[in-house]
């Protein structure tokens, strides 16, 4: 009997062993991501940096050799490596030999006593929450190992792989690749400032897609130390709180709160160089939960959205009581076009909304409390607006909000980019890239730090391994980086 009952133990372990080496050998396979070309979603080598103005974790590529993931972090450097007397945040720097260091943190000058010697390099990072500039060391202890992700091998025997998946390949001898399938065969494919162009049209994701893609660039809640800018700009009648909300008061007045932060298709993962000025990047979503309070004539009262793509303005007016909600095209010295309406959907005094307005792909969405109510096409005369900027200090893209003869409170505002398609390469770019027969066109989300089909062409369907589809590693309670790609 107890020999019995091990032997069952053991067939019922040799019979999970041998179905786990077949899911891998036939379904299901890992696979490493070694760069940052997928990134901020898939992240290769890289090391997490906390931003000194506001705390924000930064993932921050670290570059390594194609094929080995080799990194050389140069000559020893001296190190400081303590704690800010001023605010208490730890500070990691390099001396270059000075008596005293100044911490990115608080800007003031603190002793270099206790500074070691070490194997290290050193890079700038960029916040992708308030857009600091500061220095960080890398040291080997430093770095983190590239997600692990599994790969369905499988999936595309039974269907058609799809435009926007995640898909692993081969396109040479040397290692596989991950990427973003973007062009199916039989289609030109052109990337036109930022966006994808198929057989001539733009490609205007479906709404439940573009959730993939979007970015957070800013939240209000999060507390800065005032190293940079203020992101936000108001007039007079705004107030704004310790917990990054807004209290409004423009009854018999109006007024405007404006975002102030450039708007540009930078990553956090990419190291700064000094050289570079990234795209502007137009295509924007805010949210914010917005409360009316009061007005003072509900039929003159009014809550404005606005996304601005320079020279354009994109607006989504709220009326106090009776009346739709309008959406609008207002360019400078042109009378506003109205570009929709929504009908019976008056903002109720004493009540919460979440409000929610997009511009991308060339379309405007709106989404009330999680619900979309618009969607409309921008006219053919949007189609250069937000490339650029005015060349002084108006931005290429930016969002405000405004109110006229009303009050209330704004709170839990939070701004996303799209991704922004870079131009600098060899196909698909200066003119229509035609995509042959059972061949494949992928980009990789991160587009000015990845080499993808813009510079080696389209690839086979053999070349196919499979769609990648959830990150299961790293798992740990102190960085847990799990759950389906998007």
């Amino acid at each position: 009997m107890k020999w019995s009952s091990m032997r069952e133990n053991l067939e019922a372990l040799t019979v999970a062993l041998l179905l786990a080496l077949v899911i891998r050998h036939f379904f299901i396979e890992s696979y490493e991501i070694p760069t940052g070309s997928m990134a901020s979603d898939l992240n290769g080598l890289h090391i997490t940096a906390d931003c000194p103005n506001c705390s924000t974790p930064n993932h921050v590529g670290i570059s390594s050799d194609s094929l080995t993931n080799r990194v050389n972090l140069g000559n020893r450097i001296e190190i400081f490596e303590g704690i800010c007397p001023e605010n208490n945040t730890p500070i990691k720097i390099a001396t270059s030999g000075r008596n005293q260091v100044t911490c990115p943190s608080c800007k003031q000058s603190h002793s270099t006593e206790g500074t070691r010697w070490a194997r290290a390099s050193t890079l700038r990072a960029w916040c992708r929450e308030c857009t600091y500039i500061f220095p960080v060391v890398v040291e080997s202890t430093d770095i983190l190992g590239g997600n692990k992700i599994l790969v369905d091998k499988f999936i595309y025997d039974w269907q058609q792989p799809k435009r926007w998946d995640v898909v692993v390949f081969k396109f040479n001898r040397e290692r596989n690749y991950i990427k973003r399938l973007v062009g199916l065969p039989g289609e030109k494919i052109q990337v036109v400032s930022g966006d994808v162009w198929i057989d001539g049209n733009i490609e205007s994701k479906t709404i439940e897609a573009q959730e993939n893609f979007w970015t957070q660039i800013h939240d209000s809640s999060v507390t800065e130390n005032g190293l940079v800018k203020p992101a936000w700009n108001s007039d007079s009648g705004w107030q704004s709180q310790d917990d990054g909300s807004w209290d409004f008061n423009q009854v018999g007045d109006s007024g405007q709160l404006a975002y102030t932060r450039p708007i540009r298709n930078r990553y956090n993962y990419n190291p700064v160089r000094p050289s570079s000025r990234p795209d502007p990047v137009r295509d924007v979503a805010v949210r914010a939960k917005f409360h009316a309070a009061r007005s003072k004539d509900s039929s003159s009262a009014g809550f404005h959205i606005s996304i601005h793509n320079y020279p354009s303005e994109y607006r989504c007016s709220l009326p106090f009581g009776e009346g739709a909600i309008d959406l609008q095209l207002i360019r400078p010295g042109e009378e506003p076009v109205l570009l929709g309406s929504i009908e019976d959907s008056p903002i109720v005094q004493g009540q919460q909304y979440l409000i929610e307005a997009q511009i991308v792909d060339r379309r405007f969405r709106i989404f009330i409390d999680g619900d979309s109510v618009a969607d409309i096409a921008l006219p053919p005369s949007e189609q250069q607006a937000g490339l650029r900027g005015d060349g002084r200090d108006q931005e290429a893209s930016s969002v405000t909000f405004s109110a006229q003869n009303c009050g209330g409170k704004l709170h839990s505002i939070e701004l996303f980019r799209d991704l922004h398609w870079t131009q600098a390469s060899r196909y698909a770019t200066s003119e229509a890239f035609e995509i042959g027969a059972d061949r494949y066109f992928v980009l990789g989300d991160n587009s000015p730090s990845s080499l993808d089909s813009r510079w080696w062409g389209s690839f086979s369907r053999t070349n196919l391994l499979g769609r990648g589809f959830a990150i299961f590693w790293p798992a740990l309670p102190g960085r847990n980086e799990s759950g389906f790609i998007r």
